[in-house]
């Protein structure tokens, strides 16, 4: 199963576009495979 990113639907959409790029840019290619990460951070 690839990665999954759930969202608090309450979030302001700018804090969760910067909140899954920090993801993104923090994680190495395959490290979130099986794993579901919340956001906000």
């Amino acid at each position: 199963m690839p990665g999954v990113i759930e969202v608090d639907t309450d979030a302001r959409i700018g804090q969760v576009i910067e909140d899954v790029l920090l993801v993104v840019d923090c994680s190495l290619e395959g490290e979130m495979d099986g794993q579901i990460q919340y956001l906000p951070l």
